[in-house]
């Protein structure tokens, strides 16, 4: 048997191939043949099975290998595709810095409004509910309670309190200039520091995902085409062929 990518087994030793060169008991002549022992190889080069470099790999992925089999539809998707990519690879260096930026700006500006709230401790004016369970030891409830403004002036309203605080606890609270808590403590440059980096990431991972969206709903629309020239090509060509296959025709 002859064929591109096929060629005759290797010689292999009685042990590993006893059956090579020899009659099966019981094979019938119908079954047996006289085809000789073959297995495919892939493309041979050499006798050495032949690997494309990674360049001819990027490039067959890009459509750009001269491929004289690609159509005019799988040119122009390579073509999106690569577009897509070079899209991506400039954008990002250009974008995540952008938002990094804007958010750090944005946190420093709430840093220096921020800066002038304080601590102080609230006087709980009526006890916390008592936890049920002990699963909830770390639930707050808010509950009236007064605290001294940094204006001196006194203040009251609902704070957070751990259940099971009795009345007249003391529980720290953060506080504007004005004497208003706060609910929860001052942006940190710290904090700043984070939320810019996760803008940037956030940033660059939504461009990716822009971009894969773009290369799937593109090979959607293609695919759907490409089915329907070939329905058409088919439909032109198909008879003719299955005539000439017909037995007697």
């Amino acid at each position: 048997m002859s064929g591109r990518g096929l060629r005759r087994s290797p010689s292999l030793p009685p042990a590993a191939a006893p059956h090579l060169g020899k009659k099966v008991p019981g094979e019938s002549r119908a079954g047996a043949g006289n085809a000789d022992h073959v297995r495919w190889t892939g493309y041979q080069h050499g006798g050495t099975a032949v690997r494309r470099s990674l360049p001819r790999r990027v490039a067959a992925a890009l459509g750009a290998d001269g491929n004289p089999l690609r159509r005019g539809i799988d040119r122009a998707e390579a073509a999106a595709r690569l577009a897509l990519a070079v899209g991506f690879l400039v954008a990002a260096p250009l974008l995540a810095p952008f938002a990094g930026h804007l958010t750090q700006v944005t946190g420093e500006r709430v840093v220096r409004q921020q800066s002038s709230w304080r601590e102080v401790g609230a006087v709980l004016l009526r006890a916390a509910p008592q936890e049920a369970y002990g699963y909830g030891a770390m639930s707050a409830y808010w509950v009236p309670a007064r605290w001294r403004a940094p204006d001196g002036a006194v203040r009251t309203g609902q704070v957070p309190a751990r259940g099971g605080l009795s009345v007249g606890a003391v529980v720290p609270i953060w506080v504007d200039r004005a004497g208003r808590a706060t609910g929860r403590p001052p942006m940190t440059v710290g904090l700043v520091r984070v939320r810019t980096a996760f803008a940037e990431f956030l940033t660059v991972a939504a461009l990716a995902a822009l971009a894969l969206l773009s290369a799937g709903l593109l090979r959607v629309l293609l695919d759907r085409r490409r089915m329907a020239q070939w329905g058409l090509e088919w439909a032109c060509f198909g008879p003719r062929w299955t005539a000439r296959r017909r037995p007697g025709g």
